[in-house]
C-alpha cells in the first residue's frame, strides 16, 4: 500500500539544523510546514497556529527534554517521536506517554512519512459517533453533546482503540500490547489510565455506561450512548 501526506500542517520539534532543513525542504512540498527547537518554542507554536494533524518530535533537545510536551499541551495532535535513542524502555516510555508512534533516527525521509501518513487516518476513519458522543483520532478530541472531555494522550489512545473494536472485550495486557506493539510486562500503567478514563467519562456522561468491565474478560467500550 502506498502511503502519502498531502496538504498537512505538520510541527517539527528538533534542534538539529541540518536534519530540520531537510525535513522542511521534503515535506514542504505538499504540506504546511512548521518549526520549533525545543518543547517552549513548539508550546508557542501550537497556540498561536492550532489545528495541527501531527507532531514530530524529538527526545532530546537543547533546552528541554521532548517528553515535557505531552504535561505542557493538553490538546496534542498525534505525535510521532523521532529519536537517536533507541533502548527498548525509552521507546516504552515515549509510547505510553501519549506518542501514537516511535520512529529512530537515522531514518529516511521517505520512511518517515509513511509513519506519519499511517497514523493520519482518512477523516471517514478517524471520526467515530455513538449518538451525541464523538471520538475524533486525527484532532484528538472527545465530545458528549458537543461539550468537550478533556483526556491524556495515553487516555485517548485507550478509549479510541476501545470505540474502534465496539462490543469485544480485552484485558489490561491486551488493551497495552495492540496499542503499543510491545509486550506489557504486567504492568499496572493500562489500569491505571482506564480508571482515571473511566472517572472522567462517567463525570461527563453520567448516564452512560459506555465502558464496562467483566472478570476475566476484561474491558469493553459498549456504544450504549443515551
Amino acid at each position: 500500500m502506498n502511503y502519502t501526506v498531502c496538504e498537512r500542517k505538520l510541527l517539527f520539534i528538533e534542534d538539529d539544523e541540518n536534519l530540520l532543513r531537510e525535513m522542511v525542504e521534503y515535506f514542504s512540498h505538499d504540506n504546511s510546514v512548521f518549526t520549533a527547537c525545543d518543547v517552549d518554542e513548539a508550546v508557542g507554536v501550537l497556540t498561536e497556529i492550532g489545528n495541527f494533524d501531527a507532531v514530530i518530535l524529538d527526545l532530546i533537545l537543547k533546552n528541554s527534554m521532548g517528553l515535557e510536551l505531552f504535561g505542557a499541551f493538553p490538546e496534542l495532535p498525534p505525535v510521532i517521536i523521532l529519536s537517536s535513542l533507541d533502548g527498548e524502555d525509552t521507546i516504552l516510555s515515549g509510547l505510553t506517554s501519549g506518542a501514537a508512534d516511535y520512529v529512530v533516527k537515522p531514518c529516511s525521509m521517505r520512511l518517515l512519512e509513511t509513519h506519519i501518513a499511517m497514523r493520519l487516518l482518512p477523516k471517514a476513519d478517524a471520526v467515530v459517533t455513538f449518538g451525541a458522543f464523538s471520538v475524533d483520532a486525527n484532532k484528538r478530541t472527545v465530545k458528549y453533546k458537543g461539550m468537550a472531555i478533556s483526556l491524556t494522550p495515553s487516555e485517548f489512545n485507550i478509549l479510541f482503540f476501545l470505540v474502534k473494536n465496539c462490543g469485544e472485550y480485552f484485558t489490561a495486557d491486551e488493551i497495552y500490547e495492540k496499542i503499543w506493539c510491545a509486550p506489557s510486562l504486567r504492568t499496572t500503567t493500562v489500569r491505571a489510565h482506564l480508571s482515571s478514563l473511566r472517572r472522567k467519562l462517567k463525570a461527563a456522561m453520567p448516564s452512560c455506561d459506555v465502558i464496562r468491565t467483566e472478570f476475566s474478560r476484561g474491558y469493553c467500550f459498549t456504544g450504549e450512548v443515551l
